[in-house]
């Protein structure tokens, strides 16, 4: 239970060293939030002067469907400021608990968008989701990458329009600043490279399925995964050491000499208060190892998600609901993976220990998620499974499955067997001597007990 107590210390000892001048911003002023609450609703509700339903059905059923959806939107604000001023409290202090709070409100709100699609068809979730976007519910074309993948064209030279197109894709300076955010939440070279890997064989496995993850082989392999994910990984672990090497040592606004400093102070609001280490010790154990590797696969849950409901729900990959959807996950993710982590490393025997909220939502999500693509791709993907695709999984499992038992067998039975005859061995050779004396004397008191 040791790091929860870290975690819930350092923001006590956040909390106990406010500014003077900015306590304020910490105060919870629930009264004064609800009464601001109460007035905005009688403002914009209109409950003393109700709007008449027009004689003309044209404009009544208008007047209804946007009365209908200015109270979803009035619902979902709601609850969102309930969540701000009394959400639960987070391990995270900066910029402020209130954002945390903010972000466990939009989590549960998509929690709960991706239910509601999961009791629709496919047809009614596409029109739903005009009333965000009027333009979507149209099926648009699939983007086509892997279409000529020749670097040579022989009479012609080096295929530099292919090249220019995939190196000078709107996506690939995204891609390397999605691993970098990768690195800050994970914060392990091993983990990083088994994600970044295992999701370059996800596209290879669904490519007859989606046409946007058939790639040529070195978009895959040189460009996202030697390239933008390298860059990505190595440019995050060092930002990792920067923050565990620096020394925090906070001063509040009113210590600051001059306007130039508090400015400066002020951006550092938006720094981390302090900075852990996460000691994940993959292989330390099988039980630890499949622990370890459960982060990434939710992760990659989440990237192959992203790309089958954005072919099933027409989300084309410029409408602003790609990067709300990914803003929110790399939100979560930050406390969610320190949750987990601290879970892991708490006492098993505490019958208190639980999962954190955001981890717990976000592992929620992702199941939801999938099976809404689940659900909304029957039927869209008649092509088979290729053979070579069921062949090479089939085999990896069956590595795996072997090399596991054979971990485990070595680890929770050969190990501690070898190691009881060990001590058994050391104990014999201790107690040799004195066994020995032992059984002299005895043999002493013997032959005298017959002599008499």
């Amino acid at each position: 239970m040791a790091p929860r107590k870290r975690s819930e210390s350092s923001a006590a000892q956040a909390f106990d060293r406010l500014d003077p001048s900015t306590r304020f911003l910490y105060t919870p002023h629930t009264v004064t939030f609800l009464v601001l609450g109460l007035l905005a609703l009688v403002y914009f509700s209109h409950p003393f002067s109700p709007d008449r339903r027009p004689a003309d059905p044209a404009a009544g059923a208008a007047l209804a469907y946007s009365n209908a959806k200015t109270g979803i939107w009035a619902l979902v604000l709601v609850y969102l400021g309930y969540s701000v001023v009394q959400g639960p409290s987070t391990c995270m202090v900066r910029p402020h608990p209130a954002v945390w709070r903010l972000v466990h409100g939009i989590m549960v709100c998509y929690l709960l968008l991706m239910v509601y699609l999961l009791f629709q068809n496919v047809d009614d979730a596409r029109q739903f989701l005009r009333h965000l976007y009027p333009e979507l519910g149209v099926e648009l074309p699939e983007r086509q990458y892997g279409a000529d993948c020749r670097l040579y064209i022989p009479g012609q030279g080096i295929n530099w329009k292919t090249i220019h197109d995939t190196v000078w894709d709107e996506f690939v300076v995204a891609h390397t600043l999605g691993w970098w955010g990768k690195a800050l939440i994970i914060r392990n070279h091993t983990m990083l490279w088994f994600i970044s890997v295992a999701f370059e064989l996800c596209e290879l496995t669904f490519q007859h399925w989606l046409p946007n993850f058939n790639e040529c082989w070195w978009d895959s392999w040189v460009l996202d995964v030697l390239v933008c994910n390298a860059i990505g990984i190595y440019t995050g672990m060092w930002t990792v050491r920067y923050f565990k090497s620096k020394q925090y040592n906070w001063s509040g606004l009113s210590e600051q000499p001059s306007l130039l400093a508090k400015a400066k102070r002020g951006l550092l609001q938006f720094t981390p208060y302090s900075w852990d280490n996460f000691e994940w010790r993959v292989f330390s154990s099988p039980k630890r190892c499949l622990q370890c590797f459960f982060p990434p696969l939710i992760i990659l849950l989440f990237e192959v998600n992203h790309f089958f409901l954005k072919a099933e729900l027409w989300v084309p990959p410029i409408n602003p609901l790609n990067t709300y959807r990914l803003t929110i996950l790399f939100l979560f993710a930050l406390p969610g993976i320190k949750e987990y982590y601290e879970f892991l490393e708490c006492d098993s025997s505490d019958i208190f220990t639980k999962l954190g909220t955001f981890a717990w939502l976000a592992m929620a999500i992702a199941f939801v998620e999938t099976l809404v693509a689940v659900k909304f791709g029957k039927g869209m993907f008649p092509q088979p499974w290729p053979r070579r695709v069921l062949l090479a999984w089939g085999t990896a499992a069956a590595v795996f499955a072997v090399v596991l038992g054979a971990w485990c067998w070595q680890f929770y039975v050969a190990g501690p067997r070898r190691q009881r005859q060990r001590l058994q061995q050391l104990e014999q050779l201790e107690d040799g001597p004195a066994a020995a004396a032992k059984a002299r004397r005895a043999s002493v008191a013997a032959s005298r007990q017959k002599d008499e």
